[in-house]
C-alpha cells in the first residue's frame, strides 16, 4: 500500500512539472490539471476498494452498535 501511495505521489509530481512547463510554452495546461485530478480520484477509489475489507466491516459494526440508540431516539 505504501508503494502504491509513493507511485501516485511520483505520478502527480511529474504531472505538476509538465503542467508548469506547459504554462511557459503557452500550451493548454488544462489537460494536465484534468490528468492530476483524475489520478488523485482514481488513486483514492483504488485505495478505498482495496482497503474495503478493513473499512467496510468496521462501518457495519458501528452501525450495528449505533442502530438501537438511533431507534430509541426516534421512538421518543
Amino acid at each position: 500500500m505504501v508503494r502504491f501511495l509513493f507511485l501516485i505521489v511520483i505520478i502527480i509530481a511529474i504531472l505538476f512539472i509538465l503542467n508548469h512547463r506547459s504554462k511557459k510554452t503557452n500550451y493548454n495546461s488544462n489537460l494536465y490539471k484534468r490528468l492530476i485530478f483524475i489520478t488523485v480520484i482514481l488513486g483514492i477509489i483504488f485505495l478505498l476498494a482495496t482497503s474495503g475489507r478493513f473499512i467496510l466491516p468496521q462501518i457495519l459494526q458501528v452501525l450495528k452498535i449505533g442502530l438501537p440508540f438511533l431507534t430509541k431516539f426516534i421512538g421518543i
